[in-house]
């Protein structure tokens, strides 16, 4: 089967710090639209699932207000910061980061589930 290479199709990376989230560049445009974010987990695969959430569905009720997590995007990164949820995922999977350090993890786009997907199962 012919394949042909795309750079944009290249894992992107999400870095853990003590109190936020960073994703690099390859995974900006996936959160132009995105006002509010939501976070999932799968224990058993060892994977987070950030799913980008528009201004009108963050407002709409559908979802409980607070499993809503603020954004900055810029033009190299997008953060998402919460103490928090780094706690719970400390705990959740046994990820330890030190104030001043990080871990890198390949991150990816799913078009099916529309959210990017942070696969824990090895530092980059």
């Amino acid at each position: 089967m012919l394949e042909f290479f795309d750079p944009d199709d290249k894992a992107g990376t999400a870095t853990f710090y003590d109190r936020h989230i960073l994703f690099n560049t390859k995974l900006i445009r996936h959160f132009a639209e995105a006002y509010k974010v939501r976070v999932g987990f799968d224990k058993e695969l060892r994977k987070i699932y950030v799913f980008p959430i528009d201004r009108d569905f963050a407002e709409s009720g559908q979802i409980k207000e607070s499993s809503l997590l603020s954004l900055s995007v810029s033009k190299s990164y997008v953060r998402v910061a919460s103490k928090p949820l780094m706690d719970f995922i400390a705990e959740a999977f046994g990820i330890k980061i030190a104030k001043g350090e990080s871990k890198q993890f390949k991150a990816t786009y799913d078009e099916n589930k529309k959210c990017v997907v942070i696969d824990l199962g090895g530092a980059e």
